[in-house]
C-alpha cells in the first residue's frame, strides 16, 4: 500500500513538472510573438529580383509584398527568406539592459525568419528599413534602408535599388547583365 501511494505521488509530480515546462515554453513563444507587430507591406517600386556584385560574385536579392530573400554573403551573414514585421515598441522597454532576453528574442526571431522593418524619411526620400537582427536598427552590414530610384546610364534610364547602412551603400539592378556592366 505504501509503494502504491509513492508511485501515485511520483506520477503526479512528473505530470506537474511536464505541465509547468510546457507552459513556460508556450509563455516564451507567446511573449516573443506578442512583440511582433503587423506584417509590413513593401512598396511596389522595390519588389522583384535585384542583382549586385560583391567581391566579384553575383548576388541576388528578392523582395515580395511581405518578404525579403537575402543572399549568403559570407559564412556569418544572415541569409534566406525573411518575413517583414513592424516591431511593437514594448520590446525595447522589455529588452533594455537585459542581454539574455535580447539574445533569446533575436534567436527566436531568426529561427522563425522574422525581419525587423520600419519606414523613415532621409534627405527628402522615403526609405524602408530592414534588419535581420530582431533588436537592431539597420546599423550592420546586412540591414539598412532600401529605396528604389532611377539613374541615367549611357543615355538609358535604369532602375536601381539602394541598400544603405552606416557601413556601406550597395546598389542592385534588375538584370545580371546590366549589373555586370555597371559594376
Amino acid at each position: 500500500m505504501k509503494h502504491k501511494s509513492l508511485k501515485i505521488s511520483l506520477a503526479a509530480l512528473g505530470m506537474f513538472a511536464t505541465t509547468l515546462t510546457t507552459a513556460n515554453i508556450h509563455s516564451n513563444q507567446v511573449n516573443a510573438a506578442y512583440y511582433r507587430g503587423a506584417k509590413v507591406t513593401t512598396p511596389k517600386s522595390i519588389r522583384g529580383t535585384w542583382y549586385n556584385y560583391n567581391f566579384n560574385k553575383l548576388n541576388k536579392m528578392t523582395i515580395t509584398a511581405h518578404t525579403v530573400t537575402l543572399p549568403k554573403l559570407d559564412t556569418n551573414s544572415p541569409h534566406g527568406t525573411f518575413t517583414l514585421y513592424k516591431q511593437d515598441k514594448k520590446i525595447y522597454r522589455k529588452a533594455s539592459g537585459n542581454l539574455k532576453y535580447m539574445e533569446r528574442a533575436n534567436k527566436y526571431a531568426y529561427k522563425h525568419h522574422w525581419m525587423n522593418s520600419w519606414t523613415y524619411n532621409n534627405q527628402g526620400f522615403k526609405w524602408i528599413g530592414i534588419d535581420p537582427y530582431w533588436l537592431d536598427a539597420g546599423d550592420n552590414d546586412y540591414g539598412g534602408g532600401l529605396r528604389a530610384t532611377t539613374i541615367n546610364k549611357n543615355g538609358h534610364t535604369v532602375k536601381q535599388l539602394i541598400l544603405k547602412n552606416p557601413n556601406s551603400v550597395k546598389y542592385f539592378y534588375k538584370s545580371p547583365t546590366l549589373t555586370k556592366k555597371i559594376k
